[in-house]
């Protein structure tokens, strides 16, 4: 009686290793991209509903196949900027967003031309001269000698 048990309970435990554990490594690893993934597959189904959309319809509009729609939705594909751009105009819609000034700005500035420096002024004894700065030049010290 005990080896029917045994044998009835080893039916139900997997000899194999468990993949849990690596389950748990990779979601941790790419959680930051998995949970942006997880809000555009929302999005994008959100969308399919509400504009009566199949998946299919969206895979041949896209050019890909009905299996990748789905992994899409599901959450578990990362997407490159090509598949979200086909994404966002097959449906209509913009899954991401870019601040245009910003990034503009800092590109803008990073090609400047014009090379930025702050000019030097020699420093002087404290004492020997009165040092006035004349307020039509800016930087540059205007040098007064008093008679003393």
């Amino acid at each position: 009686m005990k080896d029917t048990a045994k044998n009835k309970l080893n039916k139900y435990i997997s000899r194999e290793s468990l993949d849990w554990m690596a389950q748990a490594d990779y979601y941790e690893i790419n959680k930051d991209w998995l949970n942006k993934s997880a809000l555009i597959a929302i999005k994008i189904l959100s969308t399919l509903r509400s504009q009566s959309i199949t998946q299919k319809a969206l895979a041949d509009s896209m050019g890909v196949t009905p299996q990748y729609i789905n992994k899409v939705v599901k959450g578990y594909e990362n997407l490159s900027l090509e598949t979200i751009c086909k994404i966002e105009r097959s449906l209509g819609i913009s899954l991401i967003s870019v601040p245009s000034y910003e990034s503009s700005q800092v590109i803008l500035d990073s090609f400047s031309t014009v090379p930025f420096s702050i000019p030097k002024i020699e420093s002087k004894p404290i004492g020997s001269k009165k040092t006035e700065y004349n307020s039509e030049s800016k930087y540059q010290p205007q040098e007064i000698h008093i008679a003393a």
